[in-house]
């Protein structure tokens, strides 16, 4: 068992039911790791059809929207907030502010920098969900966005960090197996 995966089975504060779905996301983000691991980066550039991300955007996308929304909430630190910002954008109509890694084409991202954006933002995870009681979950947050205030939950975001990660990981998975490459091995 990786040391991903136990962080998640220690956590004491969360109730039964919550604890179910996090151990499953930990095992999902062990599976995620292990599929991109060994690639290459060539493998890392592998894309379903032309204008569609590669491998490596879809994987750096999961990492940088993680800590996005946890420093939304408060969470994590800033320079792994900002180890998934760019210099330049390749998305028209962007703005540079708003723009991480998926966003620089030019810059393709290799095997090791994958990984370890995908392993720094888990643990910020793990290390909230550690310490996040249900009523801690509860908490409601505000973001503003352009002209427009968003409110939520610190549930919402987990949730909404596990279906992304299911979504896009299922992506990457799909790629891999397209290309005769083993993907999330479920």
């Amino acid at each position: 068992m990786s040391a991903t995966v136990r962080t998640m089975t220690r956590m004491t504060s969360a109730a039964p039911e919550q604890q179910t779905f996090y151990d499953g996301w930990a095992n999902y983000h062990r599976l995620l790791l292990d599929s991109l691991r060994d690639l290459t980066a060539d493998q890392l550039l592998l894309k379903p059809g032309p204008n569609m991300w590669a491998v490596w955007q879809l994987a750096g996308h999961m990492a940088a929207s993680r800590t996005y929304w946890f420093h939304v909430l408060g969470e994590g630190d800033a320079a792994l907030r900002d180890l998934f910002r760019v210099q330049s954008t390749t998305v028209p109509d962007l703005a540079v502010e708003d723009a991480t890694w998926e966003d620089d084409e030019d810059h393709a991202r290799g095997p090791a920098e994958v990984v370890e954006g995908l392993e720094r933002s888990w643990a910020m995870i793990a290390e909230c969900l550690g310490h996040w009681t249900p009523e801690d979950l509860a908490v409601e947050f505000s973001r503003e966005r352009r002209t427009d205030t968003q409110t939520f939950t610190r549930q919402w975001v987990v949730w909404h960090l596990i279906e992304h990660d299911l979504h896009h990981g299922g992506e990457v998975s799909l790629i891999l197996g397209s290309h005769g490459l083993t993907g999330l091995d479920l």
